[in-house]
């Protein structure tokens, strides 16, 4: 199966303005979780070209605007968490809830602000939410959310009603293009070669060629879902599960989701959820913000909440040297792209998911 994409797509600064103004500035991208705007505060991020503030509204309802000051210009916040009201840092004009001026030092020099305020209003993009998961777009006559999730509209819907607190978080920069670090995640044909100390060994994943599914119900997003080993998980429900409880979403597989273009969520059995943003730098490099969302459990034992304790520690110590063994490989990758020049090929099963991900790039780049 031939690769559709070109060598030089993963190291052209023209391709990547591109997929800026087409993909990331006119499909709906991954902004934030819900938590991260509770409790009147408000987040900061880069989408396409453009830095985008997300608040939730007197109806808490997540709204999204320009990161840009009415008065002149200033940026209102950095990327991230922020606490209280919007406030400008360069005059001290404040927002509401809706963008609208509430506060301005000196405003008896603004009479025209004083006197309609909502003229002034921040620029607002589109916003919308899959249960915890808001998404932002630029794009004015994008579909709604729901349509454009599909299937994936009511995963997230669904996990959202049993998530918790986002925790062992961190952000870091991998040294190859988006496109390099996304592909990685869907296939697992480098595990033996760059996972041995880690997804080559680790217990309660079945071993069998057939455990492995790929979902691809969307022209554009593809879930895979792999079957726990039998023995395993009887092992599991019996030892541990009976002493953490029960949680809202239970499953016996390992599922990863890729909701087009850069966000993939990944859960074992449901007991906490890695959710990964792949945020393009430039055509070179990529920011990738990576954490695990806890759940929520019923009749979970004293004995029970220690294993539970154990089990996230040791997920995220798992995490992190997975991260750092993609990290050098996908480096490793881009360094052979600036050099390649032939057509790539791709496994018929194997990388199917690649596939998949590259007819959804063709279809949606301009």
């Amino acid at each position: 199966m031939h690769a559709l994409l070109k060598p030089e797509y993963y190291r052209s600064a023209l391709q990547y303005q591109t997929e800026l103004s087409s993909i990331f500035s006119g499909l709906w991208i991954f902004a934030c979780l819900r938590q991260d705007i509770a409790g009147r505060s408000h987040y900061g991020i880069r989408i396409g070209n453009k830095d985008v503030i997300i608040q939730l509204d007197e109806e808490h309802h997540p709204r999204a605007f320009l990161n840009s000051c009415s008065h002149r210009g200033s940026l209102l916040c950095n990327e991230g968490k922020n606490a209280g009201f919007i406030r400008c840092p360069y005059h001290g004009w404040s927002y509401n809830l809706s963008g609208i001026p509430m506060g301005i030092p000196a405003k008896e020099n603004f009479p025209e602000v004083v006197s309609a305020p909502e003229n002034f209003k921040l620029n607002e993009v589109l916003c919308e939410a899959a249960g915890d998961f808001i998404f932002v777009s630029l794009n004015l006559s994008a579909p709604t959310l729901k349509e454009y999730l599909d299937k994936e509209y009511d995963f997230m819907v669904q996990i959202s009603q049993g998530i918790d607190q986002p925790c062992n978080e961190f952000t870091q920069t991998v040294p190859a293009n988006w496109k390099v670090v996304i592909e990685n995640a869907l296939e697992g044909y480098h595990v033996p070669s760059v996972h041995q100390k880690t997804f080559l060994v680790a217990e309660g994943m079945g071993k069998r060629s057939s455990d492995p599914v790929n979902i691809f119900a969307n022209p554009l997003h593809s879930s895979m879902n792999h079957s726990a080993d039998a023995e395993w998980l009887k092992k599991f429900n019996i030892k541990i599960q009976k002493k953490i409880g029960t949680w809202p979403f239970m499953f016996d597989y390992y599922t990863h989701h890729h909701i087009f273009p850069n966000l993939t969520i990944t859960s074992f059995l449901g007991y906490s959820f890695h959710i990964q943003i792949f945020k393009p730098v430039d055509e070179k490099s990529t920011s990738v913000h990576s954490r695990t969302a806890t759940v929520k459990f019923s009749d979970q034992t004293p004995v029970g909440q220690k294993y539970i304790e154990k089990i996230y520690a040791d997920s995220h110590e798992f995490t992190l040297s997975v991260f750092n063994e993609d990290l050098d490989i996908c480096e490793k990758v881009q360094k052979g792209l600036n050099n390649a020049s032939h057509e790539f090929i791709l496994g018929n099963i194997l990388e199917q998911r690649i596939h998949h991900f590259q007819k959804a790039y063709m279809s949606t780049v301009i």
